[in-house]
């Protein structure tokens, strides 16, 4: 940190003597992670006696603040990693968004953290050190997180992310996971939607009560509609479709479907509408 300073000032009047009379020291301290360009606390004690006092204590006083945070950083950073026989090639611009490619679906993928716009780990590397490591942790994947400082292991199989507060390591964070699609019309066609079913993994979700929601839009994207959340039940296996009913008419330019999971499903095989009643 470029400059911090600390400072105290006592400051005493005394009129008459007394007996005894005791101050202690009283701290203040300020920790921050990143530098800044002034840093300071300062502190007064001013006490005052106008009649003498037996015994006068002041016991010490301590407060402290730790920040945690980060400076701005405009750059574009490249990096790449493989898991789970899948080539990644990340692409983070600066502050606001993380591109993920994966070479295998050759797609471009938007990822996030809970807390931020874009994915909290800077960089990464197949870290041949943590072959032996692989078997606890998930994977050798070992990524830098310039937020908070820390390393973290990539898990392909587990559906949240470990909680940045290392104090509560138990508190997980269930982080949502976004598959979009789309129906495309032309003309003056009317295709109607009577039903949407998705076909995916079911019976493991992540946290009892974590469900799979549907959203439509008929305008581009610029509203949603919410077509209801439907809960994933644990150690239920029966039922590979999850169905939405009576979704009305699409018309030119056509729909897009929004599906989203907070860690209900794991896999998505396709989403399919039954046009034919």
């Amino acid at each position: 940190m470029t400059d911090a300073r600390n400072s105290q000032t006592y400051l005493r009047t005394l009129e008459e003597p007394v007996p005894s009379d005791r101050v202690s020291q009283s701290k203040l301290r300020s920790v921050f992670n990143y530098p800044t360009d002034a840093n300071r606390t300062s502190q007064l004690v001013l006490r005052s006696f106008d009649e003498p006092t037996p015994d006068d204590r002041t016991s010490q006083s301590l407060v402290r603040a730790i920040i945690r945070g980060r400076v701005a950083e405009p750059v574009v950073r490249a990096w790449t990693y493989s898991m789970d026989g899948h080539d990644f090639y990340v692409l983070r611009l600066g502050d606001t968004q993380s591109f993920v490619y994966d070479m295998y679906s050759e797609q471009w993928v938007d990822w996030t953290s809970t807390d931020r716009t874009n994915w909290r780990a800077s960089r990464g590397i197949n870290w041949s050190g943590g072959v032996n490591l692989s078997t606890l942790y998930g994977s050798d994947v070992v990524v830098g997180d310039d937020t908070w400082g820390l390393l973290w292991f990539l898990d392909p199989l587990q559906g949240y992310d470990d909680n940045v507060d290392t104090d509560r390591p138990e508190q997980r964070v269930y982080f949502e996971r976004i598959a979009m699609g789309q129906v495309a019309v032309s003309g003056r066609t009317v295709v109607p939607c009577y039903v949407a079913h998705l076909t995916a993994n079911q019976g493991e979700p992540v946290y009892p009560g974590a469900g799979v929601t549907l959203y439509t839009s008929d305008n581009g994207g610029i509203t949603f509609d919410d077509h209801g959340t439907i809960e994933i039940t644990t150690d239920e296996y029966s039922y590979p479709q999850l169905s939405w009913y009576s979704l009305g008419q699409i018309r030119a330019p056509g729909r897009l479907f929004k599906i989203i999971d907070d860690g209900a499903v794991a896999r998505i095989d396709s989403l399919d509408i039954n046009d034919d009643g």
